[in-house]
């Protein structure tokens, strides 16, 4: 057998190689073997493919012809008749209805569009109004992702605890873009006018152009979600001036803040964005990034070093801290199969640079078990109420919850009074007694009843009125808590305005 120490054979020697050794199993494996299983495998696919053809086709055929029968009856699922998934023309952001249509139609789900205002169950919808008919090839599949999921109780003994889900326990994609989705209980009408959805292009500046008004020289748009943040940083990135309340654009170049809402932030720059990233992998870390990307938002990274050199405020307005425990921030990883420039965390040397940019002005701004690491570093009046828990007493396995939204809070702006995040076991918060010279606010907190909106919560009791998204303001710095992570896997687009307006906030 060969030594276990010997090093594997590069890459570029596979093709003038054989054998390899494989000494934690003993022996050597053979590549033809390898390449002769995927051959096997490959050929055992087709040929069944090839014998069974008609059975195939047959049975794909019956499961579509079912689920469209079943659809046009109301009948695709065990419970209350559904005969469609109406998406109201009146939401709080008509955008996210466009972009929750665009990924139903990528799924190869059929979107209609109502031409007339129309009547279902007692409700009346305008026109522009989506529908998604059941009796639709893909009709199950529409429902189970924009329905509530209820999971059962599973229990292996009648007084034994609730068994935990084992992965996630809710997707409900209308509640995570913010949309309210409702479901036909009735037939649809004979008589309702629809027009096939192919693209929303169109849709999307219909939206935009309804959202404007002009007096003089100033533009006001309704800013009431993720998408109008792309307009307003392309209007940032030109030189303009923006008010982000309504919000408004001044094509003079000056802000003189007459708005009618009086929780208006005056910019006259794009915030400077810092995004810390350690040596550790981190999976929310990636998905920030490609949110900032995605709305515009244009940031620098830093790592261990770049925060130890100091100075931060000269160059940044915010840096955030992704969802990452206190101690993989404050110690990162030491193995000694780590190189040295990969190794350790940000230190005493670089909380004494985090903790400078907050006296300078700067903003802090933690996600999901950051906020940890600041609570622990810092003298905030704030309580992770989920660290003093354990598996048993509260889980979340990812479920979306309900939240209150403070609409007056800078934080709060363009988001609707309740909305919908999503959680999966990261911290609540508490508020304890804290200094006079700190301004301690709750921008989002967890209604008083009924904190779970769909899937699986262990422990819902803890949740109750706790505080979701913290602020505190020091003078002249700012740290923003984001307890429930806002841009969580880039599918949270009915939190994603508070992340941007944390960044707005930085810089005004």
């Amino acid at each position: 057998m060969e030594h276990p120490d010997e090093p594997l054979p590069a890459p570029t020697d596979i093709r003038s190689r054989t054998e390899y050794p494989r000494p934690w199993l003993g022996g050597t494996w053979k590549l033809r073997d390898i390449v002769d299983y995927e051959l096997i495998a490959t050929f055992a696919l087709l040929e069944a493919a090839a014998d069974r053809r008609e059975t195939l086709l047959r049975e794909i055929y019956e499961v579509n012809r079912a689920t469209i029968a079943d659809g046009a009856q109301g009948t695709l699922a065990v419970g209350p008749k559904a005969f469609a998934a109406i998406l109201s023309a009146d939401q709080h952001d008509p955008n996210e209805v466009i972009e929750l249509v665009d990924k139903l139609l990528i799924a190869g789900i059929e979107v209609h569009r109502a031409t007339k205002e129309f009547k279902q169950d007692g409700e009346t919808y305008a026109a522009g109004s989506y529908v998604i008919p059941f009796d639709q090839v893909f009709a199950r599949y529409a429902k189970d992702i924009l329905e509530k999921q209820t999971y059962p109780e599973v229990r292996r003994a009648p007084n034994a605890p609730a068994e935990a889900p084992y992965d996630v326990s809710a997707w409900s994609l209308g509640m995570q873009f913010g949309v309210k989705t409702v479901f036909a209980k009735t037939a649809l009408p004979k008589d309702l006018a629809l027009e096939r959805v192919s693209t929303t292009s169109a849709y999307a500046t219909e939206v935009y152009v309804r959202k404007v008004s002009f007096n003089g020289s100033r533009e006001s748009v309704g800013y009431s979600g993720a998408e109008d943040a792309k307009h307003i940083n392309r209007l940032l990135k030109r030189g303009m001036k923006v008010n982000i309340g309504k919000y408004s654009i001044d094509y003079a170049g000056t802000i003189d803040g007459k708005l009618a809402s009086s929780n208006t932030g005056k910019l006259a720059r794009a915030p400077r964005i810092a995004m810390y990233q350690s040596w550790t992998a981190n999976m929310d870390e990636g998905w920030t990034r490609w949110v900032l990307e995605h709305y515009e938002f244009p940031y620098t990274t830093l790592h261990n070093a770049d925060v130890k050199a100091g100075k931060l405020h000269d160059r940044f307005d915010a840096i955030i801290l992704p969802d990452q425990s206190a101690r993989s921030i404050a110690e990162g990883q030491d193995f000694s199969s780590i190189v040295p420039e990969y190794r350790g965390g940000l230190g005493d040397a670089g909380w004494e640079a985090l903790s400078e940019f907050g006296q300078a002005g700067g903003t802090l701004i933690a996600m999901g078990e950051a906020c940890n690491y600041l609570i622990d570093k810092m003298p905030l009046p704030v309580k992770d109420i989920k660290r003093t828990t354990n598996r048993e007493q509260h889980f979340a396995p990812g479920t979306v919850v309900n939240l209150q939204i403070d609409t007056t809070h800078p934080l709060g702006r363009g988001m609707p009074a309740e909305t919908w995040g999503y959680y999966i076991n990261s911290p609540f918060f508490q508020l304890t007694e804290g200094f006079s010279s700190q301004h301690v606010s709750v921008a989002a907190r967890y209604p008083n009843t009924a904190v779970n909106a769909s899937g699986w919560l262990r422990g819902e009791e803890y949740m109750l009125g706790r505080a979701a998204v913290v602020a505190v303001e020091m003078n002249p710095g700012k740290v923003v808590l984001f307890g429930i992570r806002p841009q969580h896997r880039a599918q949270t687009h009915a939190m994603l305005p508070m992340l941007f307006n944390a960044l707005y906030w930085s810089a005004e």
